[in-house]
């Protein structure tokens, strides 16, 4: 996983998720003693990482992720 330069600043954004999703990831984050907010940019470079490949991903309604 490529490491963020300390140099270069964080974009900040707000998503809205479904309170269930936020509790699962809040649970897992204290766990692992790390914060919600990391785990979350964690998630997010796998996903890009397996998604590298220029091909779109299936973003149908009602398709939910396994």
């Amino acid at each position: 996983m490529p490491n963020r330069k300390k140099n270069k600043p964080l974009k900040r954004v707000t998503v809205t998720v479904d309170p269930d999703d936020y509790g699962a990831m809040d649970q897992l984050a204290r766990r692992s003693d790390v914060s919600t907010s990391w785990l979350i940019r964690r998630s997010m470079r796998e996903f890009l990482q397996r998604h590298r490949d220029d091909r779109p991903i299936d973003v149908r309604p009602g398709r939910e992720v396994a």
